[in-house]
């Protein structure tokens, strides 16, 4: 894993208002070292992070942190109350 990278292939992608935008494409040796540092990395960062973290995860996604955070509210609606918390909610949201 100690070589130099390759040259990327470099390809021109139009826009809608006619300019064109780069894309870079890595050689096929390249994308498999990408990879195999990856499988080696992975694990060990992940147990690192933290249960409720979710952006940029495997396995997890936008929808799983809504998800979370609307059973957090759920929860804390029946240990505190509608009464008090509604106002605490509305407050956060309206400022």
């Amino acid at each position: 894993m100690n070589q130099k990278v390759s040259a990327t292939r470099r390809i021109w992608i139009p826009k809608s208002n006619g300019d064109k935008r780069p894309l870079g494409i890595p050689t096929m040796h390249d994308r498999a070292t990408q990879a195999l540092a990856k499988l080696a990395l992975e694990p060990e960062w992940e147990a690192k992070f933290e249960p409720n973290s979710y952006g940029f995860r495997p396995g997890r996604s936008a929808h799983d942190a809504i998800e979370a955070i609307f059973l957090n509210i759920k929860q804390c609606k029946t240990r505190i109350g509608n009464t008090m918390l509604n106002p605490i909610i509305l407050g956060r949201v309206i400022n």
